[in-house]
Parts: structure tokens; sequence; C-alpha cells
């Protein structure tokens, strides 16, 4: 196992498959659902405050999984900023699949997750079609899926109900921070500037 702080909000984790094992999971069992899973990443995040310094007391983290061909897994995991968290007790990280949504102003790209390439052509073309034409990259990782990210969308996670909601249609919702620190390593750019442009002709 091993725990790399990427910078003061951020860790990677890097797990084998024998890792796993010591807590009696596979990649393909990690759901936060599961009592099994909630234990293994309170012991990382335990590890990971004594060992690196990476101290998520006070914060919500998100927690991106991506398995390896090997049985092991990669996890990046976000603190997000107190001022998410409205919860009444700020002494324990709550792990959640997506932040709250932050105010207007502080929006950034946002960023979708395909499991296939022709769904993401499809809500290029979609996209194309409902007169979008901010700025937008496209890349594809090493776990095989391709990533469409979005500026003037809602970078904190929920879609409105609005002419953009029919992308979770094709794909889901992804951290934004953490999905480019993952594309840095283990990615390679489809088009770097006007994907949906060029990628809803094909």
């Amino acid at each position: 196992m091993e725990l790399l702080m990427i910078n003061e909000s951020k860790l990677k984790i890097m797990m084998t498959k024998e890792d796993l094992a010591e807590f009696e999971l596979r990649a393909e069992e990690l759901d936060y659902c599961n009592t099994e899973t909630k234990r293994m990443l309170w012991d990382l995040l335990n590890r990971a405050k004594h060992t690196v310094g990476f101290d998520t007391d006070g914060y919500r983290v998100l927690v991106q999984l991506y398995p390896s061909r090997t049985g092991g897994c990669e996890l990046f995991v976000t603190k997000i900023a107190s001022v998410f968290c409205d919860c009444e007790e700020e002494g324990d990280p709550l792990i959640e699949g997506l932040p709250r949504l932050a105010p207007r102003e502080e929006r950034k790209p946002r960023v979708f997750g395909f499991d296939e390439l022709e769904r993401m052509l499809t809500v290029c073309r979609r996209l194309i079609e409902g007169g979008y034409g901010r700025f937008s990259q496209a890349y594809i990782g090493d776990d095989r899926r391709y990533y469409l990210f979005l500026d003037g969308l809602d970078a904190a996670g929920y879609l409105p109900l609005d002419e953009y909601s029919f992308i979770l249609e094709y794909g889901t919702v992804e951290n934004a921070e953490a999905t480019r620190g993952f594309l840095c390593e283990h990615g390679k750019p489809i088009c770097e500037e006007g994907a949906v442009e060029r990628l809803g002709v094909l």
C-alpha cells in the first residue's frame, strides 16, 4: 500500500490485491453502502493522518475509485471545504459521492464520465443541437472510460433540471479536481479544445 499526499486537500492511495485482501475485500466489491468498505476507508484515513499528515477532521471527503487490471485499485481522496457541510457535527468527515451545490460565482468546468465512446459522442451531438458553445475537452483514461469537461455547468455536483440534465442519461458526474489528477497520470487527451464541436460531428 502506498499513500501519496498530492497537496493539502488531495490524497492518492494505491492498493494491491493483497492490500484489499487484508480487509477481506475485492476491488469490485467496494461500495460505501456496505460496512466492510466503510471500515476500510476509515482505517485508510486514519493511516493517512498519522503517516503523511493528511487530516480530514472537520471536512467532508470525496472518494473516487479506479480498479486496476491486477485486482488492486487507486483511490483519490479530496477534502471538501467545510463551508459545504451543513451537518451539525463537524468533527467527523463524511464520505459522499458528490459535494453540495456551490454558489454560482464559484462554479467551474464540470466533468462527465462515459463507459462507451459512442455515449460521449451522442452527448456532444445533442449539445451542439442545443447551442452549447463553451470551452470543452475530452480524454480517455487507463480505466477505459471517456471523460468530457464542460465549462459553464455546475462544478459542485448536482445538475439543475435544465437543458443539460439529459447528460446523466449517458454518463456520470465526476469530481473535476480528482478526475484531472487521475488523467494527468492515467489518461490521454482526445481533444484538448473545442471537444463538443469536433466530436459532435462524428
